[in-house]
């Protein structure tokens, strides 16, 4: 019996929670969720072979529980110089879902909980696919029948976050260089490459910073959007909220996709730049971006950087290998 405890259900659990379903159902394991209030609304703690582990699915790079309280701490936005013996890191994540309406029946019948987790019942249960898109699940399966055969097509799908939006006076630095390099790398790869599908979300910042940029659709929906990107080769990423990696680049990575992005601020296991990814020089070099596209894009380089990626994933980011790289310390 593997227990599992959470404060509320919430899309950062998403990848541990239909991964760890998965994996019971293969292994034939049980596994079971309970509440506990103490907890961060981004952490889940595990409690299996008598031991404790705590996941802290935090954007931030800081704690969000102390180390010291558990056997193990695994961590998504970690830095190197903060790894200690009993802290590993949790590498990219992904929001995916397997069998949803199992998973809602997993969940504990609180009336409390899932008043605080309605967003992801709704969404568990929503055979119709009618619920707020933007942070929607992508089922697992999507992510098996993927190639890179497309033609070397770029794809930058991205939204803008306003600074006036925060009363953080770095975040709101943070979001300024943010906004200049993503409407700049979409309008450098419009200009430049045909084969791209390249845009930002609607909103009332985009309007007014970069209207053309804006997706003839208004809305472009999760579905869309992934429609989009099964038909890219190679992919850009740039810092999401913090300078934590976002949930973008793990999309490209179980997608088997190559890589172009901005520095990446968090340690992740085995993951090297020329082989999995491209970098550029820090977060406003929007202006490398067609260097570093000609090069995938020569002897079709992208082909290999994508089953590089695919072999990645498989190892560290799919269902079974992902559960398994948490509970080998447990066991």
């Amino acid at each position: 019996m593997i227990n599992i405890e959470i404060k509320q259900w919430t899309s950062h659990h998403n990848h541990f929670m239909y991964s760890l379903l998965l994996y019971c159902e293969s292994n034939r394991m049980v596994f079971k969720v309970k509440i506990n209030e103490s907890l961060s609304s981004v952490g889940i703690v595990i409690k299996y072979n008598e031991k404790i582990a705590y996941l802290d699915y935090s954007d931030d790079f800081h704690f969000s529980d102390m180390p010291e309280k558990y056997d193990f701490y695994y961590k998504r936005s970690l830095k190197r110089e903060h790894m200690r013996h009993n802290i590993f890191p949790l590498n990219f994540q992904v929001n995916f879902a397997y069998h949803p309406y199992k998973m809602a029946l997993k969940m504990p019948l609180d009336f409390n909980f899932i008043k605080q987790s309605k967003v992801e019942f709704s969404r568990a249960i929503d055979f119709l696919k009618i619920t707020n898109m933007s942070h929607f699940s992508m089922l697992l399966s999507k992510f098996k029948n993927s190639s890179t055969a497309n033609n070397g097509r770029v794809i930058f799908c991205t939204r803008l976050w306003d600074p006036k939006n925060t009363n953080d006076e770095e975040e709101k630095i943070r979001r300024e260089r943010q906004n200049f390099f993503r409407i700049n790398a979409c309008r450098i790869i419009k200009a430049n490459y045909k084969n791209s599908f390249v845009g930002v979300f609607d909103s009332e910042l985009a309007r007014k910073l970069c209207p053309e940029l804006i997706f003839n659709s208004k809305v472009l929906s999760k579905k869309a959007y992934l429609e989009e990107l099964l038909k890219a080769d190679i992919c850009i990423a740039d810092d999401g909220l913090k300078d934590s990696a976002g949930w973008k680049i793990g999309e490209y990575l179980m997608l088997g996709k190559a890589v172009i992005t901005t520095p990446l601020n968090v340690y992740i296991s085995d993951f090297y730049e020329g082989k999995n990814y491209m970098v550029l020089t820090n977060r406003a070099s929007f202006e490398e971006l067609p260097e570093k596209i000609d090069f995938l894009l020569e002897d079709d380089k992208y082909k290999q950087m994508g089953l590089n990626n695919k072999n990645w994933s498989e190892k560290y980011l799919f269902p079974n290998s992902y559960i398994e790289n948490i509970l080998k310390n447990l066991k």
